[in-house]
């Protein structure tokens, strides 16, 4: 029995991490959505092409809320299972904790090939293409503003330099101010005062120069910033999913410890009452044999006292005479 407590104990304690972490996804996946520039930046790691409504970052805030109310309700489910006798809860939390692990290397994966196949480091000519495509273009408000904000919050301008903006049909269809040869979020912008959607840059007249000049524009272009940004961002997924995986495992190895323990005891409590039960069936009581040292019943009955209590016999009226006594 104290094994059986010692495992459940660990399991319990193991099941209330897990119900932590669960609180804490739900709590990383709120902040996430309310972060809105985090997310409208991530929309640039996706191309308007690939045909998301939201920026991928807003699936992975909502899909954290989801995964954190999960665990949260499987945890729970856990911990009701620690006081249940048998073990075919314990079986089903079991099989869906691994399906959440499972979940969560299927996450890992994806968020490692993701950029690699259709985000920002798919081809160089292709984050430039989307600039010079969809950058002020009507019905593409979301990527001119992701681009934006990109270039103020990174301090960089274009995807590979600004020359990419001479091609764009921000130019070509005279989309932005006369005698502009990059965005205004390109210019460099009081410390405090930075803004994507209105820049108010130092000197405006200075960065639109053909000759780009450090003081007042951007020099670098956005693509190895933003996959740096990504990479950042991919680290601290990455950490959390490990951790997450690694308290995964041990529950997982705490539930088929709690199991083994617990058949291993109803076969134990099983053999105990067979044998017992095997030793009275075989004990017959008409044929018991008598030790030489058995003592006769007679021996064990104790005689009671030969006491009486003494009665009057035909009782006299008058106290001159004795009564008779017998």
């Amino acid at each position: 029995m104290k094994k059986i407590a010692s495992a459940k104990v660990l399991f319990g304690c193991f099941n209330t991490i897990f119900f932590a972490c669960g609180f804490i996804k739900v709590v990383c996946g709120f902040l996430l959505l309310c972060d809105t520039r985090r997310i409208l930046l991530s929309r640039l790691l996706a191309m308007p092409e690939d045909g998301l409504e939201e920026p991928p970052f807003y699936y992975v805030a909502l899909g954290l809320l989801v995964a954190g109310i999960t665990v949260c309700a499987v945890a729970a489910i856990g911990v009701w299972a620690t006081y249940l006798p048998g073990y075919v809860i314990l079986t089903i939390y079991f099989l869906v904790v691994l399906g959440l692990l499972m979940g969560e290397c299927a996450a890992g994966v994806v968020a490692a090939i993701w950029p690699r196949c259709y985000g920002i480091q798919s081809t160089r000519g292709g984050a430039v293409g989307a600039l010079q495509s969809y950058y002020a273009v009507p019905d593409f408000e979301h990527f001119t503003a992701a681009l934006d904000l990109a270039q103020t919050e990174l301090q960089c301008c274009g995807m590979t330099s600004a020359r990419n903006y001479d091609m764009s049909l921000w130019q070509l269809r005279r989309l932005g101010p006369r005698g502009m040869s990059a965005p205004l979020s390109c210019c460099v912008q009081p410390p405090g005062e930075r803004s994507y959607l209105n820049p108010a840059p130092v000197n405006t007249s200075r960065c639109q120069d053909i000759t780009p000049n450090a003081q007042y524009r951007y020099v670098p272009g956005c693509q190895t910033k933003l996959e740096d940004w990504y990479q950042h961002q991919y680290f601290i997924f990455m950490i959390s999913l490990f951790v997450l995986a690694i308290f995964k495992l041990a529950i997982l190895l705490s539930t088929v410890f709690s199991c083994i323990r617990l058949r291993k005891s109803k076969q134990d409590v099983h053999t105990f009452m067979i044998k017992g039960l095997g030793s009275k069936a075989n004990e017959n009581i008409y044929e018991r044999n008598m030790s030489l040292h058995d003592e006769p019943i007679t021996a064990k009955y104790i005689q009671p006292n030969n006491f009486y209590s003494p009665r009057v016999r035909n009782p006299r009226i008058f106290h001159t005479k004795p009564n008779e006594m017998v």
